[in-house]
C-alpha cells in the first residue's frame, strides 16, 4: 500500500459554524448617505415610522399652499372593522335563526329531525342495493394506494391542531407535523371518484354526464317558528347531471313512511342548538343557474375537516343531515321559486360524509320546505351506519402499512354513483 501525505483540512462542520458566528451580527455601514441627503435640503425618513400607520407621517413631497401640513395614510390603507351593532350592513332587528358549519346539535340526529322535519331510515334505499355488486382485485388495489397516497406518502407537512384529552383537560401535548384532514380527503375523494368514472367507463357507461364543482357556499332561506332562518354550509364537492333523480320512495309506501311521527325531545327546543342573531345575509346562493347545461343536483359530499372535541353517537348524523338538507333547499329554491313551499316534485339526491377514513352514504329526499306546519313530517333521510375503510395506515418500522382494508366502502360508493349514471340515460 502506497502512503501519502495526510491533507490537513478543515472540517466543514466547524468551518461552517465559524461564518455563522461572524456573520449573524451584521453591522449597518454609514456611507454618509444621510447627512449628504440633509444637506441638500431632502427629509429622510426612519422606514419603521414610514411603515407604521398608526401614527401620521410628515409628507417629504413639496407642500403646495392647498395641502396640509401632515397626510394621514391609515384612512384608506387599513381596513375598517365592521361593529356588531345596528350599524352593521347585514343588521336585522328581527332576530333570526342561522345554521352553519359550526353549529352543533346538542340532541344529535333527533334534534335535526325537528328541525328538518325528516323522517330516518337507518338503511339504504332498495334501488341503490340493487346497483352494489362486487369489483374486480385491480380496483380495490388501486383505491389502496390511493389512501396511502393520501395518508402517509404525501410530502406536505404542516402544524397540527393540538391534541386534546377531554379526560385530562388541562395536559398539554407537544404539537406535531403531518397531513392537515383537509388534505387527506381532497386526495382521496378525487382518486375515489376518477377510478369510478374510469370503472364505469370500462363498463360501456358515459361517466361525463356528471359534472363536479369544488369548495362552494350554499346558502337557502327559510322560516322556522315564524322567524327567518338562514341555512348555510360549506358543500366540498357537489355532483350535477343534465337530469334528476327519480324519488326513492312514492305512493303508499311514502305515505306509509311519513305517517311517522318525530322522535320526541321533550323538554327541549328543537331550536334549542341556533341561536337567535341579528346578523345575517338574506341571500339565497346556489353555484349553478337553472337552465345550465348540467343543473341538476345529484349528488352532494360533504368533508369533516375540522377535529371535533367529543362526539355523541349520532351528532356526525345529524351534520349530515342538515347539510343534506341545506343543500335540497337551495336547490329547490333555484328549481321552483324562493317563496315555493310544498314542492311540485321531490328533489333526491345522494350524501356521503367522511373525514378520510370513517364514510357516511345517506340519501335524502325532499317534499317541502314548509318547517312550521303542524302535518306529519315531510321528508325523507336514508342513511347507513359508519363505515371505517381501513383500521391502521400508518409507517410501522419506517414502511408505510394498510391494515384492514374495507372493499364495502368503495362498493357502496360505486352504487350511489352508478344509480345517478342510470338516471342519466
Amino acid at each position: 500500500m502506497r502512503l501519502t501525505a495526510v491533507v490537513y483540512s478543515t472540517h466543514i462542520g466547524n468551518a461552517f459554524r465559524q461564518v455563522w458566528k461572524v456573520q449573524q451580527k451584521r453591522k449597518i455601514l454609514e456611507y454618509g448617505v444621510k447627512e449628504k441627503l440633509e444637506a441638500k435640503g431632502l427629509q429622510v425618513v426612519d422606514a419603521v415610522d414610514f411603515l407604521n400607520l398608526k401614527r401620521p407621517v410628515p409628507s417629504i413631497l413639496p407642500k403646495l399652499k392647498s395641502q396640509p401640513d401632515e397626510k394621514l395614510i391609515d384612512d384608506f390603507l387599513l381596513p375598517k372593522s365592521l361593529k356588531k351593532d345596528h350599524t352593521h350592513p347585514d343588521w336585522h332587528d328581527e332576530p333570526g335563526h342561522v345554521y352553519h358549519d359550526h353549529c352543533w346539535l346538542l340532541t344529535g340526529l333527533h334534534e335535526a329531525q325537528h328541525i328538518s322535519k325528516t323522517f330516518v331510515s337507518n338503511n339504504l334505499p332498495d334501488r341503490i342495493t340493487s346497483f352494489k355488486s362486487k369489483l374486480p382485485e385491480e380496483v380495490h388495489k388501486q383505491v389502496q394506494q390511493a389512501i396511502l397516497n393520501a395518508h402517509v406518502l404525501d410530502a406536505l407537512q404542516v402544524k397540527l391542531p393540538k391534541d386534546i384529552d377531554i379526560k385530562r383537560p388541562g395536559w398539554n401535548y407537544p404539537r406535531v407535523y403531518g397531513l392537515p384532514r383537509w388534505r387527506r380527503n381532497v386526495q382521496l375523494i378525487s382518486k375515489m371518484f376518477h377510478t369510478a368514472d374510469s370503472t364505469l367507463a370500462g363498463q360501456n357507461i358515459d361517466a361525463t354526464q356528471q359534472q363536479f364543482t369544488s369548495q362552494i357556499m350554499i346558502r337557502a332561506l327559510l322560516t322556522l317558528e315564524g322567524r327567518p332562518s338562514v341555512f348555510e354550509a360549506r358543500q366540498n364537492t357537489l355532483v350535477f347531471g343534465k337530469k334528476p333523480l327519480q324519488p326513492y320512495l312514492d305512493g303508499e309506501v311514502k305515505a306509509e313512511q311519513l305517517s311517522k311521527p318525530l322522535p320526541d325531545i321533550y323538554p327541549l327546543n328543537r331550536t334549542i342548538s341556533l341561536h337567535g342573531k341579528n346578523i345575517y345575509r338574506m341571500e339565497h346562493k346556489f353555484p349553478v343557474r337553472q337552465g345550465a347545461p348540467f343543473d341538476r343536483l345529484t349528488m352532494g359530499v360533504f368533508y369533516i375537516n375540522k377535529p371535533f372535541i367529543k362526539t355523541s353517537g349520532t351528532q356526525l348524523e345529524a351534520r349530515l343531515l342538515l347539510h343534506a338538507f341545506t343543500v335540497a333547499a337551495a336547490h329547490a329554491q333555484q328549481l321552483y321559486g324562493k317563496d315555493v313551499k310544498d314542492l311540485p316534485e321531490p328533489v333526491t339526491i345522494n350524501c356521503m360524509q367522511t373525514d378520510s377514513r370513517n364514510f357516511y352514504f345517506a340519501c335524502f329526499q325532499l317534499h317541502s320546505l314548509d318547517l312550521d306546519s303542524s302535518k306529519a313530517t315531510s321528508n325523507l333521510f336514508w342513511i347507513e351506519d359508519a363505515q371505517p375503510m381501513f383500521t391502521k395506515c400508518d409507517y410501522v418500522d419506517n414502511q408505510p402499512v394498510l391494515e384492514g382494508y374495507n372493499p364495502q366502502v368503495l362498493e357502496t360508493l360505486m352504487a350511489l354513483y352508478k344509480s345517478q349514471m342510470a338516471a342519466a340515460v
